[in-house]
């Protein structure tokens, strides 16, 4: 690969929002006082210090911010004052927030009173923290509250969730015959109407019997299973959606993978490297990944709105014990977290989101801290070296000395936050082990740059789930299957995401032994050849040869209805204008078969629009699939209706269960 062609200025930014996506950070300061060092007197340092160390030995470049006299007292002097900076609990603000939402529940206003609700349980002390408020007790008192209000949501699941946090929080369920009585509204809402009669005579026990409270509860028992019933009734409830089974089998070789793609290529290949391509010939529609994110981070703009460790949206989010700036979905997602990275992150959230870093510095750290150890780390940056791409051979130096003073960062914050265990010393100067976790960082750096996937969800805003969906980007992740994937323009794969599982379904026909290509975002029909081929240049540092390149293929509002017609004589693959005599094959061409299966493809496609005016997902994909299969049966691409047939087909994989 070669970036010799590239603009260097937009390589230069396109690699900056890589390392740093907002200027107002800190980070950029700190780089500019330690570059201030060899930008003046010493101004051939970075070429011929730094840049004199081989290419990929990351360690020793780190070491060199750390040791060599030209930039070292400037970065020493900086991560030294390197201190916990995060959003802590605040009993007085969950208070006013528990106060808010009671208020906006009399007045009906129910998802108000739900966000208010939130932010209380979200900023409220753990139990015994700040006795002069709710006696040490606000966050009970915050899980109290939101329970009330998810029940008038009629959400009886995630208010009896937080009823069970509160009795574990420490509020008084032996002398509150309520909890009961709320108890009894949770288990009726969730049709689990025996336990609502165990709870509710519970309640009348606890009450001292009291018949008129107990038939008061009872009124408000039907009245809530009525209300239930009516929803279910005008707002039916969307099947969760799962996870495919994978084409033919598991794959022994690629995990997650089809049996019918493997891997091809070499590293050492410098034009490719290693990329999959078909074991056995594929159709449209076939699932040939389902992979786990290896790490995945969600952007800090929405840390309050999915849960931080699944990306499942939030409605009743729980907290982390000691940190209020984001949230999971469920005790098990915290308590994985907390017992896993989030106890190495937690108290630098907010000097992470302040230093200006992007979401790739965040996904380097998290690869780190999941590991859960040193050594851990060190045999998890071994692996991913192996397979995925830093080009760090063709780096610029000063691109390169920026990665490593982030890596230096990180690692402090690593030290800080005892990643290492407690360390004999407060300095910034890093341990071999230390130094080792370090390089590894800065390898992350690097080749998170080529082969991160930006993970979105597909969010419903209206009635129709197809002509109101929006792409929200929610945050990135890597995947060692799916970072193997070349790149085509015009791309063999469609990509959907269910959590931060990355699922890949094949969008046209592909021939045993072809690559088998995705998209990097530069997609023909959207952009044009110069700027799609700039861009992926600048952004991914190689030029793109695929056939919609080299021919140069039109965007979508140029594309011809009338597609290329193959020669119909088996074997032959030669393309053709005109009826007439195949130059290839010395035969003579007849076209009225291919027309006529030409015409069905684009009768499934019509038919295949009008299941999805009605919401029949399923037939919809399968008619789009079959008419796609079809087209390429007798026609080569560009072909109007087909690429723009293969775009909603995966519209529709990502919202179907």
């Amino acid at each position: 690969m070669s970036i010799m062609d590239n603009d260097p200025l937009f390589t230069s930014l396109c690699n900056q929002k890589t390392l740093q996506s907002t200027q107002e950070g800190f980070f950029g300061d700190f780089y500019q006082t330690v570059a201030e060092n060899f930008k003046g007197k010493n101004k051939d340092w970075l070429r011929e210090v730094f840049g004199k160390v081989s290419p990929g030995d990351d360690r020793t470049r780190l070491q060199l911010a750390f040791e060599d006299p030209v930039v070292c007292f400037e970065v020493l002097g900086t991560l030294e004052h390197v201190k916990p900076v995060f959003r802590g609990k605040d009993a007085k603000f969950s208070w006013q927030r528990r106060d808010q939402a009671m208020k906006l529940l009399e007045e009906r206003k129910i998802p108000q009173a739900l966000m208010m609700a939130s932010q209380a349980v979200m900023r409220a002390p753990a139990p015994g923290v700040d006795l002069h408020i709710d006696q040490g007790m606000t966050l009970a008192c915050a899980l109290w509250n939101r329970s009330e209000v998810l029940i008038r949501s009629l959400d009886g699941k995630r208010a009896l969730g937080d009823l069970q946090l509160a009795s574990k929080a420490g509020f008084p369920v032996k002398e509150t015959p309520e909890y009961y009585g709320r108890l009894a509204k949770c288990y009726a809402l969730m049709g689990e109407n025996k336990r609502a009669e165990v709870s509710a005579k519970l309640f009348h026990q606890l009450a001292g019997y009291n018949d008129f409270a107990f038939a008061r509860l009872k009124e408000d028992i039907e009245d809530l299973k009525t209300l239930k019933s009516e929803e279910d009734t005008f707002k039916p409830k969307e099947e969760d959606r799962k996870l495919p089974d994978v084409s033919e089998g598991p794959n022994k070789e690629l995990a997650g993978a089809s049996s019918k793609i493997t891997l091809s290529g070499s590293r050492e290949d410098s034009s490719k490297g290693r990329f999959i391509v078909a074991a056995e010939d594929l159709t449209p529609g076939e699932p040939v990944l389902v992979e786990p994110a290896y790490g995945a981070c969600l952007y800090p703009k929405f840390f309050g709105m999915y849960c931080n460790l699944c990306f499942s949206r939030l409605v009743a989010p729980v907290a982390c014990p000691d940190c209020s700036g984001l949230a999971f979905c469920s005790t098990e997602c915290r308590d994985k977290a907390c017992s896993g990275y989030h106890r190495f992150e937690c108290q630098y959230m907010d000097l992470m989101i302040g230093s200006g870093m992007s979401i790739l510095c965040y996904l380097a750290l998290r690869l780190v801290t999941q590991a859960g150890t040193p050594q851990k780390a060190i045999e998890m940056g071994k692996e991913l070296a192996g397979i995925l791409c830093a080009h760090s051979e063709q780096r610029e130096q000063e691109d390169y000395f920026q990665r490593t003073l982030m890596a230096a960062f990180l690692l402090r914050l690593l030290q800080k936050a005892e990643f290492f265990g407690r360390r004999k010393t407060e300095a910034a100067e890093p341990t071999p082990e230390e130094a080792e976790v370090g390089g590894v960082l800065l390898n992350l750096l690097q080749s998170l740059q080529f082969n991160a996937h930006e993970i979105y969800e597909t969010r419903i805003t209206g009635e129709h789930r197809f002509d109101s969906a929006k792409v929200q980007y929610i945050g990135v992740g890597i995947y060692k299957v799916g970072a193997m994937m070349n790149h085509e323009c015009h791309p063999g794969l469609t990509r959907t995401f269910l959590g931060t599982s990355l699922i890949l379904h094949t969008s046209r026909p592909i021939a045993k032994g072809q690559v088998v290509p995705e998209n990097y975002g530069m997609h023909f029909f959207r952009q044009p050849l110069a700027l799609r081929g700039r861009n992926l240049r600048s952004r991914y540092w190689f030029k793109c040869d695929c056939k919609a390149c080299s021919e140069d293929w039109p965007l979508m509002d140029r594309l011809s209805d009338k597609p290329r017609m193959l020669c119909p004589h088996p074997g032959c693959e030669n393309v053709l204008k005109v009826q007439g005599k195949c130059w290839k094959c010395k035969k003579a061409a007849n076209f009225d078969t291919s027309i006529k299966t030409l015409n069905e493809c684009e009768s499934l496609y019509a038919e295949a629009a009008k299941k999805m005016k009605d919401e029949f997902t399923d037939e919809a994909i399968a008619l789009l699939c079959k008419g796609i299969s079809l087209f390429y049966k007798v026609a080569v691409p560009p072909h109007k209706p087909t690429p723009y047939c293969r775009g909603i087909s995966q519209d529709l994989s990502s919202r179907s269960g």
